[in-house]
């Protein structure tokens, strides 16, 4: 296969951030709670004032488990010394090995929640003033190697003119696009409330992208009711990639779409099998039992159509339903250095789970989407 790749879908996660990457890019008057690297008990970790937030470079329990644990204890990235994805010649060297020209990169996923039973940041203004300053990170970090790093901002989810501030400030940064965490917002994406931050994102043209992982679990996670189970973890990671879809439902619904036709959203590794059934179901629900108290001008279907998008790494069913259904709105992330992505096989996992889609399909879900979505071509 000749087709140019980008992954949608790549990290930055805050164990293998810089130290100083806060401390020196925060007000002091923060003092030790910006968070900062301790060495404790012959291990490094990530801390903000008396709470532990995460290990430092390394992934933390289980990260040698399984097939995927062995291939990335294999490249260093357990060994709790290499923090290959913050440096930009090592991140484009894992590129190049792997066969990706450029990447989006999402970053600081679970700081608002805790990353392997770790306390996250929880108070707003704290979270709010981390998040200025990773922004300005992944900014600074995505001109290492113009044209290959792509970073995506973060935003608060506490307070809508708060957010609506941090869009305008990614902007000003140059980035494509920033993350809202929904699941532990102030209110769900659906209320009204936040209409501040899609008008935000619309006059600024920055994207807004949900990702997985950050919540939503209930009856499955790390822990659930102060017992943790394998299978519980286990589960909760097969079926995190759905999560998206109460967001999906909720944006097109609520008309957040509707109101905001040039605002465009993407599901961060959602997957894309589940959306045929999704948007059939979307579509039937509205005409049978929910056009009178809606009135949207468009079914359901035509939203997505107009400005969703979703990511996905191995997907092969839905590479062929949504080559049929919605091939302009679906794109391929390597989730690169996650345990759950495809670094260093994503070549072969592109080849068989696109083996005998027409090339101009290809180049849309591997390449031309994302150039597109996030505007990166001019």
């Amino acid at each position: 296969m000749s087709t140019t790749v980008m992954s949608a879908d790549s990290h930055m996660d805050l164990i293998y951030l810089p130290p100083e990457t806060f401390t020196s890019r925060m007000p002091p008057s923060w003092g030790d709670r910006a968070p900062h690297v301790v060495a404790r008990d012959g291990r490094k970790l990530w801390v903000s004032g008396d709470d532990v937030l995460a290990p430092y470079g390394v992934y933390g329990p289980g990260v040698t488990g399984g097939r995927r644990g062995r291939i990335l204890a294999d490249a260093g990235f357990a060994s709790g010394r290499e923090t290959r994805p913050s440096s930009p010649a090592q991140r484009r060297a894992d590129q190049e090995r792997d066969g990706v020209e450029a990447e989006v990169i999402y970053g600081v996923i679970g700081i608002s929640r805790g990353l392997f039973g770790a306390k996250g940041i929880t108070d707003p203004e704290l979270l709010t003033a981390v998040y200025h300053a990773y922004n300005e990170y992944i900014a600074e970090f995505s001109q290492t190697v113009p044209g290959r790093f792509f970073g995506l901002g973060c935003l608060p989810n506490h307070d809508a003119a708060v957010a609506a501030e941090e869009i305008r400030h990614c902007r000003g940064l140059g980035l494509p696009g920033a993350v809202f965490v929904p699941w532990s917002a102030t209110m769900p994406v659906w209320h009204e409330m936040w209409e501040p931050v899609w008008a935000a994102a619309e006059a600024s043209d920055l994207v807004v992208s949900f990702h997985v992982f950050e919540g939503g679990g209930t009856t499955v996670g790390y822990e659930v009711k102060g017992v943790r189970h394998p299978a519980a973890i286990g589960a909760w990671t097969v079926v995190a990639p759905m999560q998206m879809d109460e967001i999906l439902a909720s944006v097109i619904l609520s008309g957040v779409c509707d109101r905001h036709p040039r605002l465009r959203l993407v599901l961060g590794e959602s997957g894309i099998g589940w959306l045929p059934y999704m948007l059939e179901r979307l579509d039937d629900t509205y005409e049978e039992r929910l056009a009178d108290d809606l009135k949207l001008p468009l079914p359901p279907s035509a939203y997505f159509r107009r400005q969703i998008y979703a990511t996905f790494q191995k997907d092969a069913h839905g590479v062929r339903a949504m080559a049929q259904i919605a091939p302009d709105n679906v794109m391929w992330g390597s989730d690169y250095p996650h345990r759950d992505g495809t670094w260093p096989f994503s070549r072969k996992a592109i080849e068989e789970q696109f083996r005998g889609i027409d090339e101009t399909i290809q180049r849309k879900m591997l390449w031309g989407n994302a150039r597109r979505v996030y505007r990166l071509d001019g």
